[in-house]
């Protein structure tokens, strides 16, 4: 027993295709946000450790020129960096605005004094310390302790207001990229929407109808490809099974029309012979014309059971051996020229050694006799029947012709049909039945029965395999040979 398919995960496409395409544009975004402020970040805070630095190294200048404390704090005071001076217990800060006349500072309005050229070999080394406020620096210079301090508030509002500006922006984005993506996706999708209404209008009851895609080579052309195959598919199978139903109800139909007459007849013999009391003549007539019909109605039957049996399975019915052809094929002639009194049965066997075939000897007589049978019913009374057996190469091949009227070359196949027969007149003849059993038998025996044109009228020819001369070879009892 075979597992279940799990079942199909059908969640919204358009939902997954929106959510994985904003979600990567949400990771790209925040990508680059993270990105742009470390750098922004690492390049604020390097240049403000490196301005504090250089202010440090300018306040040793400061400090070799005999500066009060308050004018060395002034001068070393500006652009965010605070300088105070501990002298003798007195904390001295600077001011922002220089004094008139005063020293200038690094970055001073012209003419003010800058700090110049400072040779970095004569630079003091100083050490930068940060907290999450402020970076400061503590060093000693001639006329008492210096401290710089420089405060991060104002890197802290560009990195805050660079952090709302991205925000916005990424905000922005992912709703015009949400915006522009339904419109892509609706489009995208398109094809989808068209094979859901062609399923629907196949569903209401339209046949016919194709997607044909332009591009099979595709994702959604190879699938549209497979529904159009899926779609022929299902109403060929459409088509066959109608056409089955309706050869089904036919052949019920014809079945029970000719299981009627012989039940008819069995049954009137059966209440004449009870409700009266007829001669001896009289009875054994009545009694042959129950067996009789009994005998009709049990060959119908039988040979629905053998149709049926080769349908379910051909390739294992009967039980095969070597049988030689040509001497069924006598056997069979012999018994048809007692049957067919008014007939000429003609035989001709053009092999110069016999052709062994594997097929059950039972079938190959009933397949014969069937071909005889129609033969029968096609001709009339004094009318000709032949059957030759002749040779090709690997085969061995049975022919049966009659000089009746043919077969109309519309009706060739049809004829190999169950239950019909192309003369209405001929209906109590036979059953509708020997020609589809007899190719059945070929068939199941690895050949073929097939209608082949030679003559005036109707010539079937069998065809089965030889058995190869190595497998001739069989053990007793499994090589049939008729005398």
């Amino acid at each position: 027993m075979s597992e279940l398919e799990p079942a199909l995960r059908t969640g919204s496409l358009r939902r997954r295709v929106l959510v994985a395409v904003l979600g990567l544009l949400l990771a790209v975004i925040v990508t680059i946000c993270a990105a742009v402020n470390i750098i922004l970040s690492n390049r604020l805070y390097s240049d403000a450790r490196h301005q504090i630095a250089e202010r440090a190294q300018y306040a040793t200048v400061l400090g070799q020129r005999g500066l009060t404390p308050q004018e060395l704090a002034d001068g070393l005071t500006g652009q965010g960096i605070t300088a105070s001076v501990l002298r003798d217990g007195e904390v001295t800060v600077g001011r922002d605005a220089p004094p008139p006349g005063g020293p200038g500072r690094p970055g001073g309005r012209p003419g003010q004094a800058g700090p110049g050229p400072v040779a970095r070999s004569g630079h003091t080394a100083v050490t930068v310390r940060q907290d999450a406020r402020q970076l400061s620096v503590e060093l000693t210079v001639p006329g008492g302790q210096l401290r710089l301090t420089y405060s991060l508030a104002e890197i802290h509002r560009t990195l805050a207001l660079l952090h709302r500006v991205e925000l916005a922006v990424a905000a922005a984005t992912l709703l015009i990229g949400g915006l522009v993506l339904v419109l892509v996706v609706g489009a995208a999708l398109a094809p989808l929407r068209r094979m859901r209404l062609l399923a629907d209008r196949i569903r209401a009851g339209l046949r016919g109808v194709r997607l044909r895609p332009t591009r099979p080579g595709t994702d959604l052309g190879r699938t549209a490809l497979a529904i159009d195959d899926m779609l022929e598919a299902l109403e060929a199978a459409e088509t066959d099974a109608r056409s089955a139903e309706l050869r089904m109800r036919q052949l019920l139909a014809d079945v029970s029309h000719d299981l009627r007459t012989p039940i008819a007849g069995v049954i009137t013999s059966a209440e004449h012979l009870l409700r009266t009391d007829p001669s001896r003549a009289a009875r054994e007539q009545r009694l042959v014309e129950l067996i009789r019909e009994g005998r009709r109605a049990a060959r119908l039957v039988d040979d629905l059971l053998l149709m049926t049996r080769l349908d379910v399975d051909a390739p294992s019915a009967g039980v095969p051996v070597a049988v030689d052809v040509a001497a069924v094929a006598g056997e069979v002639v012999g018994a048809a020229r007692r049957r067919l009194a008014d007939r000429r049965v003609d035989f001709d066997v053009r092999v110069d050694q016999p052709l062994l075939a594997w097929i059950d000897p039972d079938h190959l007589a009933r397949l014969l006799t069937n071909l005889l049978d129609n033969a029968r019913e096609a001709t009339e009374p004094g009318g000709r029947l032949a059957i030759t057996v002749t040779a090709r190469p690997g085969r061995v091949v049975v022919r049966v012709a009659d000089d009746g009227p043919g077969v109309p070359p519309g009706e060739r196949e049809r004829i190999f049909d169950r239950l019909v027969r192309l003369d209405p007149s001929r209906r109590a003849g036979g059953t509708g039945l020997g020609l589809p059993i007899a190719r059945a038998l070929a068939r199941a025996a690895g050949g073929d029965l097939r209608l082949v044109p030679d003559g005036p009228g109707a010539c079937f020819e069998v065809e089965l395999p030889v058995v190869p001369a190595a497998a001739q070879l069989s053990p007793p009892g499994e090589l049939l040979a008729v005398e």
